[in-house]
């Protein structure tokens, strides 16, 4: 039987990040979290980590910065006491703007931690997998790339050049590497969202319910764990994808 996974998570200390972390934790695997600021919550998650038996790891980097992101997986291998073999790509910066208020600026700020720093770690993951061993890439994206809007078009952008790189890469870095995405619908309130009014429109979905951050924990477990499937996006958003919004859910 393979040993299980050695995972690096970017914002592993958070909101969707900190249900993959506990879900991989919970199968056995070895954790090491990525944060950018430093607060109660990396120690608190890295206590409830450790309480499933496994080793647990902290390493602090800004995404947006492109000169601090390679050394996050040597630090992560480093804090584990054994190479990574698998990576979560889930930081992401979510600001709103259109094609009115979009500039170059507001691009920039959302490539550099939605896009290239996930290439960057992909790399790095890749250099340092020990030679005959297999890794593994989970990517969350967004169910707004199959029913794009004009909200947040700057972070819709950085999402479709991260979905490109996973299709490229899980054919380009096979049999060394597979490349899965989770696209999750409506989970979390937005930043700054009342919770009444997230509660409002959570399940305001085809299927009259929405995903829960279990549901997406759930889904990345099987992805890191199934063997045999790689160029794949499950989207778990209870159907959201079909009711063709003209606007981000958030603003109904």
């Amino acid at each position: 039987m393979n040993q299980p996974h050695a995972v690096l998570i970017t914002g592993g200390a958070r909101r969707l990040g900190a249900a993959m972390a506990l879900a991989c934790a919970g199968a056995g695997m070895d954790v090491a979290i990525h944060y950018r600021t430093e607060g109660p919550a990396v120690a608190e998650m890295l206590d409830r980590l450790r309480a499933h038996g496994v080793a647990a790891t902290a390493v602090a980097g800004d995404l947006a910065d492109p000169r601090q992101v390679p050394g996050l997986m040597p630090a992560a291998a480093e804090g584990l006491g054994r190479p990574l073999t698998a990576l979560v790509n889930s930081a992401s910066i979510f600001e709103w703007d259109d094609i009115t208020s979009l500039s170059a600026d507001r691009l920039v700020a959302h490539y550099l931690p939605n896009t290239v720093a996930p290439a960057l770690l992909s790399q790095a993951l890749l250099a340092q997998l020990p030679a005959g061993a297999a890794g593994t890439i989970v990517n969350i994206l967004d169910q707004k790339l199959s029913n794009p809007n004009g909200d947040h078009l700057s972070y819709t952008l950085s999402k479709y050049a991260l979905m490109g790189l996973g299709k490229t890469l899980a054919r380009a870095a096979a049999p060394r590497l597979r490349v899965n995405a989770i696209a999750p619908g409506y989970v979390l309130p937005a930043p700054g969202q009342e919770q009444a009014a997230f509660e409002r429109l959570h399940d305001r979905t085809p299927l009259g319910r929405g995903p829960d951050a279990d549901d997406i924990a759930a889904a990345c477990l099987y992805l890191l764990q199934a063997d045999k499937v790689t160029g794949q996006t499950i989207h778990v958003d209870a159907g959201l994808r079909f009711a063709s919004l003209e606007r981000d859910i958030s603003f109904y």
